[in-house]
């Protein structure tokens, strides 16, 4: 009967060997049946080879020991940079690209190519580049986050350090709704993500340059000291852009969400968020209070994930012939979200923010 290692171990199913691996399997058992002092006939039987390998296997057992049959990796070319110059390009790429006096921050295999050959003087491929790159270095291609040259990174740290506790602190001693606002715009120009075509033929999308455009608001409130009551969305959505008149007629319809609540809203710099005409309007609210994100800190919006759940799945790859078709799969995308109460919660937790504190690990309602 000819050996052949099994696949199943203890109950468990595990892969394949591979065709190196059943060999080293086949060399490990002849050792086994050596010492056992069976014939060369009788392990060639046993293995599934012929005699002249168990002969060639028994010498090398004889002369350099069982380790002799053991599998060996190939070693393979040898990296074009050695450790030291590794470790030079490591620390050089830790510095942004615009340190290298390239005119953006993103890094290419050009790019990387470059500075390699800067810093250690040797001109390499992209694929010498890549290899040492994803390998030994641990970079991989993914896709950046945009930040604003005027952002104040200090600025924005000094806020979530005092500013937000204070804002929570002031929510919780009114019992008040924290509510973010944020706006942002649809066009009818389709957000193509993936479109089907034949092989080796790039597809080719016509539409008119149509520069129709709407503008949809959101008000994403969490209650201040009772997580059991959920969060509530409010939502709107009009052609063209959001002005103060617009904003007020948001914040209007907001008020029907919470009426006989106190609410803190927390907005951007928007210049219709500071106008005249809203400071008046806010000026008339007794329940109302107003917070300012710092500037050029989206992160910190939790209706900001909101807007990319819409976008990358009802109004991904949309081609829609009017306002209205936008208007529909906005509306579908916002019952999903309402749908699920989770969610809301999960855009909050994204920005980093929280509103309350998180509960002990395995505390009985009765403690």
């Amino acid at each position: 009967m000819s050996y052949r290692p099994s696949s199943v171990v203890s109950g468990w199913s595990v892969p394949p060997l591979s065709r190196p691996q059943s060999a080293e399997a086949r060399r490990v058992r002849a050792v086994e049946l050596f010492g056992q002092g069976r014939s060369n006939a009788e392990i060639a039987g046993a293995v599934g080879v012929h005699a002249e390998s168990v002969r060639r296997w028994r010498r090398a057992w004889e002369i350099r020991g069982a380790q002799s049959l053991r599998r060996r990796p190939a070693p393979g070319r040898r990296p074009k940079l050695n450790g030291a110059q590794v470790e030079e390009v490591r620390a050089a790429l830790e510095r942004d690209a615009q340190a290298h006096g390239f005119e953006a921050d993103p890094w290419t295999l050009e790019r990387v190519g470059l500075v390699v050959e800067r810093v250690t003087g040797m001109a390499l491929s992209r694929a010498s580049v890549r290899r040492p790159l994803t390998g030994r270095l641990g970079w991989s291609p993914q896709r950046p986050e945009r930040r604003a040259v005027q952002r104040d990174g200090s600025e924005i740290a000094r806020w979530i350090a005092h500013e937000w506790p204070r804002i929570k602190k002031g929510a919780v001693n009114t019992r008040a709704w924290i509510v973010f606002l944020d706006e942002s715009g649809v066009s009818l120009l389709p957000r193509i993500r993936r479109t089907y075509s034949p092989r080796g033929r790039t597809p080719l999308l016509r539409h008119r340059l149509n520069r129709k455009r709407a503008s949809m608001a959101g008000a994403l409130g969490h209650h201040s000291t009772d997580p059991e009551r959920g969060a509530r969305l409010c939502f709107h959505l009009k052609p063209g852009s959001h002005d103060t008149t617009a904003l007020i007629e948001v914040l209007e319809q907001m008020k029907v969400f919470y009426r006989g609540e106190r609410v803190v809203l927390v907005r951007d710099g928007l210049s219709a968020h500071r106008s005249r005409a809203m400071r008046a309007w806010v000026a008339d609210q007794d329940r109302l209070t107003l917070e300012r994100l710092p500037a050029y800190a989206p992160e910190l919006n939790p209706v900001e994930p909101l807007w990319s759940s819409l976008k990358k799945r009802e109004l991904a790859n949309l081609a829609g012939d009017h306002l209205a078709d936008v208007a529909d799969a906005t509306a579908q995308g916002i019952h999903r979200i309402n749908q699920n109460p989770q969610l809301p919660w999960s855009f909050l937790t994204h920005t980093g923010l929280t509103i309350h504190p998180p509960h002990p690990q395995n505390l009985r309602k009765d403690q």
